[in-house]
């Protein structure tokens, strides 16, 4: 054998062994519908835990809303009869002045700022002029 012939079947053997390759890599593609389906399967997967982990949290802060409406509307009820009790023990007891020191109704308070001249709690009868100049 001549080195030419030696060269030539060589370089065959290298041609074929690549189409041999490629026909090979291209059957069995990294990106193949097999490979394909697992990581779509994974993702699926990922995804319905963290939706199952949305709904969890989301659990938690209605939860927790609801709960802060319910203390909130405790509070309220207990404030209301605060000052219920203050009022039945202002017309019960109290100096019956023509200026009232609560308003009528609770809700009142929450209405906004006073009409009325705001007084002194300890010194009902004194109005704010006085005060001032003492």
């Amino acid at each position: 054998m001549t080195a030419t012939t030696i060269w030539t079947l060589f370089t065959l053997a290298v041609i074929f062994a690549a189409l041999i390759g490629f026909a090979f890599g291209r059957r069995q593609a990294p990106g193949g519908t097999a490979q394909l389906k697992d990581v779509q399967e994974q993702h699926e997967t990922e995804l319905a835990q963290k939706q199952l982990e949305l709904e969890a949290y989301q659990q938690k802060v209605h939860d927790h809303y609801d709960k802060t409406a319910t203390v909130f509307k405790n509070m309220a009820g207990s404030y209301k009869e605060l000052f219920d009790h203050l009022s039945v023990g202002y017309e019960q007891l109290g100096n019956h002045s023509d200026q009232r020191v609560l308003p009528e109704r609770a809700g009142a308070l929450l209405d906004g700022p006073d009409t009325q001249p705001k007084t002194d709690f300890m010194n009902p009868h004194d109005n704010d002029e006085d005060a001032l100049t003492r």
